[in-house]
């Protein structure tokens, strides 16, 4: 055989012409100048030019090209195309400076030591296992998505399933992986349909196709503690859609937690307490978190114990635990709507200001993330509750309205109309009060749902009833200044039966019913048995409760005369920001100070209000409170046909 002799430049011109006729004569000529009168070189970039114009074209039957179109292919996921040079030279056994014209071609360098595909379009859908191989080894663990993909694509499923147990929310790196893996084998499945479970749960997607398909598999399993843990995440998910009798109906026995590991175990008592706190066994969901507490867990279940843990310590009355707690969630969007909502309304109980922004950012995210329907009408009822006690009633109004036509659960909806009912009562309207507590009342009295929450719910209606009748028969609206001396026989009666049926638990919500009573009945009874009622009170933990509870001693202590007395109550409180204790404040104060004589004093200290921040409302029932005390005020006031209670309110309700 006699070797071909080099190409002169015009056949190599005819070579390209032939092959590519419609090939411009400078991308021609370049192509020959390229290949250098290597004939080789030259078919391999004629190959290559008309494959870019056409991908049928065959590039890969030429064995010089193959094995660099294969390490491409295995090497530049279309997630991240680019590698280290130094990979691809270990794949071809070569330094790229070998590379002929051809394969360079196929090549874009992004800087230093940095390659990917010139055209992604000439790569085989497809490389061996052992390249990819080749790449897992190659990646450092931190380099999470290639670790993953390059794991799948070698077939190391062991691996693979190690890095998504460590952390399920990184299966959203691999979609379509649970559709691609039905062909694996039953035990390596059963392991992933764990993951897809994690990860569609922290999304709280419970009912995505894949998260039902990869529950149907686990509660198949021949291993008893997937079918167990299967059982955990379907009561899981009915939790979380506030379907919590459900959801205690597909709890397995607390036995049966010591068949699994420590992140299940945990998930398992996380669910067990948020159904004792949904049935309102405060006491018991804290011994249930305080146990997942305990227990070693995986990273991606941190931000629901934090939740828990946050949720209890609230319910138990320890604020700074809890507020600690809950602003450590920090990822899933429903869990941390849940919190911000949480420290909303743990903020709301201590008085301040900032609850209004935490709870808005937790119904914004709760909305956002999909959550219930119930459960956003409970947030939303809530909220209405923080704007009531901002004297905010219109946008109140607009909130509990919105609130009430969301609600579906009966449940829910009597809670909503309970909430409702008070917040007619503090803007001044008492058979529309009436007309939302009384089927609140019968609803929360008659059902056997959830006994232990319907029995605290069904108490704080009655005094919501008390404290409508305290608007209906004295004309006092449910709306701070509270000042006594009046007389309604039925708020008494419903006050007083209510007094005695407060069991004395230490739990927040039952110490606030309990003062919130004893402050209202104590404005129906003398000084001296007012005093009596709430004198057990002063001391209570929450520095708000507190503050009301010395709030309402002192105007006990005014009443009876003792002046000097009610004023060091209110000097030694705390700076107040919440307007209703600021509004009781200031009544004591000016009634303390007419009492010793210091009329240009309490003028000052109203003038002072009438000018102040506080809500319109607050410096409207601050003047009606105070005309029924004060006939000395009257000469202040231009000359008006109302009464001075009415004339004194809208003086210091208009200041302009």
């Amino acid at each position: 055989f006699q070797p071909l002799s080099p190409p002169s430049r015009e056949e190599a011109r005819r070579f390209v012409r032939e092959r590519l006729p419609h090939l411009p004569p400078e991308r021609l000529e370049a192509l020959v100048n390229q290949a250098g009168r290597n004939f080789g070189e030259l078919s391999r970039l004629v190959l290559l030019e008309a494959a870019k114009h056409d991908p049928r074209t065959p590039l890969q039957d030429d064995p010089a090209l193959k094995p660099l179109l294969l390490a491409l292919s295995a090497f530049s996921p279309e997630a991240d195309p680019t590698f280290p040079a130094e990979l691809l030279e270990g794949a071809l056994g070569k330094p790229l400076e070998r590379l002929s014209q051809a394969e360079r071609a196929l090549l874009d360098w992004v800087g230093e030591g940095l390659v990917r595909p010139a055209l992604r379009s000439l790569l085989p859908q497809e490389a061996p296992r052992e390249l990819h191989r080749l790449a897992l080894a190659y990646f450092p663990k931190e380099n999470l998505f290639r670790k993953l993909h390059h794991a799948y694509k070698a077939g190391e499923t062991r691996i693979l399933l190690d890095l998504l147990q460590e952390d399920p929310a990184r299966l959203a790196l691999l979609p379509g992986l649970w559709q691609e893996a039905q062909a694996w084998p039953r035990e390596d499945l059963e392991a992933l349909a764990a993951v897809v479970v994690r990860y569609r749960a922290v999304l709280g997607q419970y009912a995505h196709p894949e998260a039902e398909e990869a529950l149907r598999v686990l509660s198949e399993a021949q291993n008893p503690s997937l079918r167990t843990w299967a059982r955990i995440k379907a009561a899981e998910a009915k939790a979380d859609a506030a379907l919590y009798k459900e959801a205690e109906e597909l709890l397995p026995p607390k036995e049966d937690l010591k068949l699994l590991d420590d992140t299940a175990q945990a998930e398992g008592l996380l669910v067990m307490a948020a159904v004792e706190r949904w049935k309102g066994d405060y006491e018991k969901a804290a011994h249930f978190v305080e146990e997942a507490q305990g227990l070693p867990v995986a990273p991606f279940l941190q931000d629901r114990v934090y939740l828990w843990r946050g949720l209890v310590a609230k319910d138990l009355g320890r604020y700074p635990e809890a507020l600690e707690a809950l602003s450590r969630v920090g990822h899933d969007p429903l869990l941390l709507g849940r919190a911000r909502y949480q420290m909303g309304d743990l903020l709301m109980r201590l008085g301040s200001l900032e609850a209004k922004l935490r709870m808005e950012e937790g119904l914004k995210a709760l909305e956002e993330a999909g959550a219930p329907k119930d459960e956003v009408a409970r947030v939303r009822a809530r909220y209405a509750t923080l704007l009531r006690r901002l004297g905010l009633y219109e946008e109140a109004g607009r909130a509990i309205e919105k609130a009430l036509a969301e609600a579906e659960d009966p449940f829910t909806r009597a809670r909503v109309e309970s909430e409702a009912g008070i917040l007619e009562a503090a803007r001044g309207r008492p058979f529309a009060a009436l007309n939302l507590l009384v089927p609140a009342e019968a609803y929360f009295r008659s059902t056997e749902e959830r006994p232990k929450e319907a029995r605290y719910r069904h108490l704080r209606t009655l005094f919501r009833l008390g404290a409508t009748y305290l608007l209906l028969e004295a004309g006092q609206p449910y709306r701070a200044p509270f000042l006594g001396g009046l007389h309604a026989p039925t708020a008494q009666r419903l006050l007083e039966d209510l007094l005695e049926q407060i069991p004395w638990e230490a739990t927040d919500r039952y110490t606030a019913l309990r003062l919130d009573t004893a402050s209202l009945l104590a404005l129906l009874l003398s000084p001296a048995e007012g005093k009596a009622l709430l004198k057990p009170l002063l001391d209570v933990e929450n520095p708000y409760l507190r503050a009301q509870a010395r709030l309402s001693y002192a105007e006990t202590l005014v009443r009876e005369g003792n002046l000097g007395e009610a004023l060091a109550q209110v000097v030694a409180l705390p700076p107040l920001e919440d307007p209703g204790l600021l509004a009781q404040a200031r009544a004591v104060e000016v009634l303390a100070l007419l009492g010793l004589g210091e009329k240009e004093a309490a003028w000052q200290k109203l003038s002072e209000v009438r000018r102040s921040p506080l809500p319109e409302p607050f410096r409207f029932q601050l003047g009606r409170a105070l005309g029924r005390f004060c006939p000395e005020l009257q000469r202040r006031l231009p000359p008006t046909p109302l009464a001075l209670p009415e004339a004194l309110g809208f003086h210091l309700a208009n200041p302009d």
